[in-house]
């Protein structure tokens, strides 16, 4: 096979199941765009641009290596940048936290649903709970196939959501950048530069699993290569439209628990019915690789065991998900972006050994090994 053989069908398909993978109940709601760039001030809008750079980087990277070196065992990419014996705790720890972006999810769908339309939290916990276990139990190809398609729909929503955010309220920015410093705001500590690091290295832990998946199923290096690029500037323009939108109207959005939610109601009440379903549609498309890949590193796809873990991991996330939707978030998405740029420098390390290792054997990799 080609190592330059090129679809675009296939190109769009795996750039929008890494954006829906990336985008869930923290982005769709704005919670996380206010945590981590509306709450820096002026200068988040530039810490925006940085993100979008390293997710695209950051996308490529996964799904090309996930090409060349086949890897079976979709935790495998986890060896491969670690090494086998620092990359088996590694991927406990990664696997936690992607546990842990599932229980957000969880309790995201419950805030979502609770604060719009005023149903008991439970009802949206369980009703997302019980949809994403039965998506995974369907598989990785149906899973990419769903996602891909999600993925551009809800990108196209979160833009037109933020644009219109900001250009209603223009002179909403330079008002913002004085009264950011009086708000309390739960934000990410360190400043804009490290903040727009921060983000994309949590959200590198969270693709990690599937991105490298799909980027298996590609047909070439750079089919691969240019669905995670593209994905990442897809996500990038979203954070970016977002931003601007939540920054122009941080006085009014900075306490809620659902800005995004806020924004839509402000077009038309019919709008913001839509978008509640636009931001479940988010939360669903992070909701199901996050508990694809746990399972799926203990268990294959179609076996009775891969459903029963997923079964058990269902149940206990419902439990979990209980836990307040912004302390989580505040807590979860930071430490893990620490783990993320730790990740940055080994896969830039790795990317080099990779090249260095295909100059001197065929094109098609297993050229290096996991050790």
């Amino acid at each position: 096979m080609s190592n330059s053989k090129v679809k675009f069908g296939n190109v769009i398909k795996f750039a929008g199941a890494y954006v829906a993978c990336a985008i869930g109940s923290g982005f769709a709601t704005g919670q996380e765009i206010l945590q981590f760039f509306s709450g820096q001030g002026i200068m988040g809008i530039l810490g925006t641009v940085v993100t979008t750079i390293i997710f695209s980087w950051v996308g490529a990277m996964f799904m090309k290596h996930g090409y060349e070196l086949q890897l079976e065992h979709p935790g495998d990419i986890v060896l491969f940048y670690f090494g086998k014996k620092l990359g088996k705790a590694v991927e406990i720890l990664f696997q936690v936290f992607l546990y842990g972006v599932y229980v957000i999810m969880i309790a995201g769908a419950g805030t979502t649903l609770s604060e719009y339309f005023g149903l008991n939290p439970m009802i949206g916990r369980i009703g997302m709970a019980a949809i994403a276990f039965f998506t995974v139990i369907l598989g990785l190809t149906k899973v990419t196939d769903i996602l891909g398609s999600l993925g551009t729909v809800i990108i196209v929503f979160s833009v037109g959501i933020g644009l219109y955010g900001f250009l209603s309220n223009i002179d909403g920015i330079s008002a913002a950048a004085g009264l950011v410093p009086t708000l309390d705001i739960i934000k990410t500590q360190g400043g804009w530069l490290w903040s727009s690091v921060l983000y994309p290295a949590f959200n590198a832990i969270v693709v990690i699993i599937l991105a490298s998946s799909i980027g298996k199923e590609a047909g070439s290096a750079k089919e691969a290569a240019l669905g995670g690029t593209l994905g990442g500037i897809f996500f990038g323009l979203a954070v970016i439209a977002m931003n601007l939108g939540i920054f122009a109207n941080i006085g009014e959005l900075y306490s809620k628990a659902v800005p995004t939610l806020v924004l839509a109601s402000n077009i038309s009440s019919v709008f913001g019915v839509v978008f509640s379903v636009i931001i479940c549609c988010g939360i669903y498309t992070t909701t199901v690789p996050m508990l694809w890949g746990v399972v799926r590193t203990v268990a294959k796809d179609g076996t009775k065991k891969f459903v029963i873990i997923a079964l058990g991991l269902t149940l206990l996330g419902l439990v979990l998900g209980m836990t307040n939707f912004k302390t989580l978030i505040s807590i979860i998405y930071p430490f893990s972006g620490y783990m993320g740029v730790i990740l940055f420098g080994v896969i830039a390390y790795r990317e080099i050994t990779l090249k260095k290792a295909t100059k001197k054997l065929p094109l098609r990799v297993p050229a290096v090994s996991v050790k």
